[in-house]
């Protein structure tokens, strides 16, 4: 019980930082700026001039938790539990894979602001993108279940990190859709991580869901601020290396081994949303990484929804596909599958209306 405690004290308090700093940002912003100017391009459908430096708020909110939680350990560790006292004494045998995931998070922040303040030609994103994951693979932070074919995992893990950072700076089309999305993933990572006492993994994502609620005080519609390809960059990058880090399925503990799908359901409808509005340029003709209106929130709105009606919808969807997923965990073949039949019918559903109704 001490350590859901502590895991609820990191989310609150990375929150509460978040929210400070991002506020902070959204002064700093204009100074410096990092301003998104409506209809400067053809999806931007918001009414003002609007600060976007939401990223660096919920870096530098993560980077001094992680500092003051690392450094200040000693000096909390006798008057807590044994088992927090014994974990914490251990963080050095942690402290490269923490530096890896630091040194990671901030260089695809830096990336994304770069962006955010002045636009990138599509190729050096991209192969910005690839360097950091692969770099990231390469040091060590790497699924480890592809043993058959010689470099299928570093492979697979640089793809997997660059496929949900994107997936995610596609899914950040409307005031607190991708923050929202982004708190619930985390929030199903820390379930896993906890159920299977990965301390470090629970932590990491603790803090992760924290920063972005933190965020969401700033990017509820009607949003102050947003959050940039540097905080889609930030956020996804982190998702991405908490799929790889959480151990999902363990032989002997699931029935089935369907548990390796949790990371997938858990950022099912961002990465569904991300590949259909692929496809639907693909056959468009139109460059994938032009943004449009075509994600499944503005289908939403073409129905009658407002705006923020319509991001209540697809965060109730995510939570409704994170939930179902995690009872893979438990669930015999057969409640495997009635499980994976729900989700599907889910994604039909969201898949009909994504590409039948119109704009």
């Amino acid at each position: 019980m001490s350590w859901y405690i502590l895991y609820f004290i990191i989310w609150v308090c990375g929150a509460l930082l978040s929210a400070v700093l991002v506020r902070i940002c959204i002064s700093l912003a204009p100074k410096l700026g990092f301003v998104d100017l409506p209809l400067h391009e053809a999806h931007k459908r918001h009414k003002q001039s609007t600060p976007v430096m939401g990223g660096l708020g919920m870096l530098c909110a993560w980077l001094v938790i992680i500092a003051v939680g690392f450094l200040g350990r000693f000096a909390v560790a006798k008057v807590l539990p044994e088992e927090i006292h014994s974990f914490l004494v251990g963080m050095e045998n942690i402290k490269g894979s923490l530096g890896i995931i630091v040194l990671g998070a901030t260089l695809v922040t830096a990336l994304g602001m770069l962006d955010d303040r002045k636009a990138m030609a599509a190729l050096p994103k991209f192969l910005g993108q690839a360097v950091v994951a692969g770099l990231t693979a390469c040091m060590g932070l790497r699924i480890s279940f592809l043993h058959a074919v010689p470099g299928a995992n570093l492979i697979v893990t640089t793809l997997w990190i660059m496929t949900v950072m994107n997936a995610m700076n596609f899914f950040d089309n409307m005031d607190g859709l991708a923050g929202g999305a982004s708190a619930l993933a985390a929030f199903f990572m820390l379930f896993v991580a906890a159920y299977r006492c990965q301390y470090f993994v629970a932590t990491l994502a603790a803090l992760t869901g924290g920063v972005a609620t933190g965020f969401l005080v700033w990017n509820a519609p009607p949003a102050r601020l947003f959050m940039g390809d540097g905080g889609s960059h930030f956020l996804g990058y982190l998702l991405a290396i908490l799929g790889v880090m959480t151990t999902f399925y363990q032989p002997g503990e699931s029935p089935t081994p369907t548990p390796i799908l949790i990371p997938l359901l858990a950022l099912g409808v961002p990465l569904g949303d991300a590949v259909a509005v692929v496809i639907i340029r693909l056959r468009l003709g139109v460059p994938i990484y032009k943004g449009d209106n075509r994600h499944i929130s503005h289908r939403f709105v073409s129905l009658g929804l407002s705006r923020p009606h319509a991001v209540l919808v697809v965060l109730l969807l995510c939570f409704v596909v994170g939930t179902a997923s995690l009872t893979l965990l438990w669930l015999p073949p057969a409640g495997s599958l009635l499980i994976i039949s729900l989700v599907a019918a889910v994604f039909a559903v969201i898949s009909i209306i994504q590409f039948y109704v119109p704009r």
